[in-house]
């Protein structure tokens, strides 16, 4: 398995495998990126998963210590690199979007919770809309607020009633079937 963290640039012909890249609240949203990461690499050992944070004293694990180094001085910003790898991941693996319920011990203390979230996958919803070939999913715990709204928006871009995933064992199951 390879992890990728901003602003490191790998090539795509680089990477290990089909590309995952988590999308979904950072601050607030507890360790939920490496619950997922453990969940695909037990399945799938022979991949590349991307996850748009760096460590810190509040969000820190073993697998950040051994991310790819690549080129840092590729991408000008985050988003730019953000950006490059959702597309990535879209195209060539699966973009996983996860809405887990804000944490208790440590919510976000800075902003609204799942605000950049709510507008990724808005925009997704549309690029998948026009382009069917990507692969997206979206999973949620059921508690989460507004789920509702997402959920009718997205099946609305969509045309038909797409799976919201309730756990992220199920989500990780979706995003494997979609590379294989």
């Amino acid at each position: 398995m390879q992890i990728l963290v901003p602003k490191h640039y790998v090539k795509t012909e680089d990477l290990e495998g089909p590309l995952f890249f988590l999308a979904g609240p950072i601050r607030g949203g507890d360790d939920w990126q490496k619950t997922c990461a453990e969940l695909i690499a037990k399945k799938l050992p022979e991949c590349s998963i991307a996850i748009p944070y760096y460590h810190s004293k509040e969000l820190h694990f073993p697998l950040l210590d051994i991310a790819a180094q690549g080129d840092v001085t590729f991408f000008e910003r985050q988003l730019n690199w953000e950006r490059h790898y959702i597309e990535e991941a879209a195209k060539h693996g699966c973009l996983i979007f996860w809405l887990p319920n804000e944490s208790k011990v440590n919510p976000r203390t800075d902003g609204a919770y799942a605000t950049d979230t709510r507008g990724e996958i808005g925009r997704w919803s549309i690029e998948l809309k026009y382009n069917p070939t990507y692969r997206i999913v979206v999973g949620a715990e059921p508690e989460f607020p507004s789920l509702d709204v997402l959920h009718r928006n997205f099946n609305f871009d969509q045309g038909k009633d797409v799976v919201f995933y309730k756990t992220l064992e199920e989500l990780v199951d979706a995003a494997i079937e979609k590379v294989r």
